[in-house]
Order: structure tokens, then sequence, then C-alpha cells
């Protein structure tokens, strides 16, 4: 079986549904949505830097040692090296 070419050209207009028409690309909800999903992101390593840094102290208070000494585990340490604030 041999399948039929369609030979109609596309339209490249945009489409008009009940008068709602798209004039333009959205750029604009491209950009809310990276700007949600950036702000979450600065938001969990905010609170898991804080969470590990409280995690640390309690362990070295628990421990007796200063906190400098006390080590931590390999995601605490990772999360305080990406907060800039802790």
């Amino acid at each position: 079986m041999k399948s039929a070419v369609s030979s109609q050209a596309v339209e490249s207009t945009t489409p008009n549904i009940d008068g709602f028409e798209i004039k333009r690309r959205p750029i604009v909800g491209f950009g809310l949505l990276m700007s949600s999903i950036i702000g979450s992101l600065a938001v969990l390593i905010y609170f898991g830097a804080w969470a590990s840094s409280d995690r640390i102290e309690n362990r070295a208070l628990a421990a007796g040692v200063p906190e400098s000494q006390a080590e931590g585990k390999w995601w605490e340490d990772g999360l305080m090296l990406a907060c800039p604030l802790h």
C-alpha cells in the first residue's frame, strides 16, 4: 500500500477560537515557569543548608567538640557549600 502525500499548503497563521487569538509566542509563560523553578530551588537549598547547619551544630554539642571539628555527612557539606548565605 502506498500512502497518499498531501499537497495542501500549511497555514502559518495563529488559531482563532471563539474570539481568542494568540498574538505572540508564550515567552512570558516560560519565563514565569523558569523563575518559579529557580526560586523553588533557591528556597530548598537555603532551608536544606539551615537544617544541615543545625544538625552539625547539635552533633558537635553532643560530642563536646567545636563545630569546626565536627564532621558532616556528604549531603550536609554539599548543601553548606551550595548556599552562599551559610
